[in-house]
């Protein structure tokens, strides 16, 4: 089944513990990651980002919940974690911003 990129407002960039980077924009990307090239120890809090990615994809969880728990399996694995600040970023009621 086809599952269109679920984008993020706000792009995650990684750095791993090789020095390497990446930014991850799409719950896809995200899951490819997680599922292909996860190097560190597998826990819990990649296991539920995984399963919160494909809940996303499958329009059960909402993009902003899998880009969390995305960053919270990074987080715990020791990856650093940063935002990548879009240009596109979606304002919400009263100026305030509301980004994924």
């Amino acid at each position: 089944m086809f599952n269109p990129e679920m984008i993020w407002m706000t792009p995650v960039s990684l750095r791993l513990r090789d020095g390497t980077e990446h930014i991850f924009s799409t719950v896809n990307d995200a899951l490819d990651f997680l599922e292909a090239d996860w190097s560190v120890s597998r826990g819990r809090k990649q296991n539920r980002a995984v399963q919160t990615c494909r809940r996303a994809l499958n329009r059960v969880t909402p993009v902003a919940i899998a880009r969390e728990a995305f960053i919270d399996a990074c987080l715990d694995a020791g990856i650093t974690v940063g935002a990548i600040e879009s240009q596109f970023v979606r304002s919400g009621s009263g100026g305030q911003r509301s980004v994924a």
